[in-house]
């Protein structure tokens, strides 16, 4: 069944994107994973899984760790998804500008969650204040906010941009000269070979000559 329900695609966004950081870690906020997810609900897979593809390799080092808040690309293959698959589905040229166009969102996605963060320090004192009194029931009572804050901050901000970004990705395509189109056309092709020049470039530094050796030691 194909879901037409922006709101219910939305939801579905924030429940990924829970998988960044704030429950999980199951890898289902990863392109390869949730762009697919919603072209499949969005009746055309194929977009999604190309969209997958090429962020995923291009953003592959884009991983959360500690303190580091890197973009939000899974905002960047829902979007892109969601714009290419609702608007002009199974067309190519418009599935990349759609890429194009949600990458400065991932942005925003990002300032989102460090401003979230900042407030979960205020949910952080009011559980430590509780553990002080002995009122253990705020431990969970702490994280079941902390987790209904980040749902309803993803949730919101991809209905905004849903629709409101949709409705200007639309202007902006039928505006779009025929060479740009043509280029994206060409792009669809290309963009593959870039991202994987993109893996190797990030894994430049694996150290080939230990896994030799290994390998040495184990044949022989």
């Amino acid at each position: 069944m194909i879901i037409e329900n922006t709101a219910l695609l939305a939801l579905i966004a924030a429940l990924c994107s829970m998988d960044i950081t704030a429950f999980g870690q199951f890898m289902i906020c990863r392109p390869i994973f949730c762009a697919p997810l919603f072209g499949f609900l969005m009746g055309d897979i194929t977009t999604g899984l190309w969209i997958g593809m090429i962020v995923e390799m291009v953003w592959i080092n884009a991983i959360p760790m500690g303190a580091a808040v890197p973009i939000d690309i899974a905002s960047i293959s829902i979007n892109a998804t969601f714009w290419a698959c609702k608007y002009y589905p199974a067309i190519q040229e418009a599935a990349i500008c759609a890429l194009i166009f949600a990458v400065p969102f991932a942005y925003f996605y990002r300032e989102i969650d460090i401003n979230g963060r900042n407030r979960n320090i205020c949910i952080m004192r009011w559980v430590e204040k509780g553990i002080r009194e002995n009122k253990e029931w705020k431990i969970n009572a702490g994280i079941f906010l902390s987790l209904f804050l980040f749902i309803l901050r993803s949730f919101l901000s991809y209905l905004i941009i849903m629709f409101l970004g949709g409705v200007i990705f639309q202007l902006l395509y039928l505006q779009m000269p025929v060479f740009v189109i043509s280029g994206f056309k060409k792009a669809w092709y290309l963009l593959p070979i870039l991202g994987f020049g993109a893996v190797l470039y990030n894994f430049k530094n694996l150290k080939i000559l230990q896994i030799t050796y290994f390998y040495d030691y184990v044949m022989f």
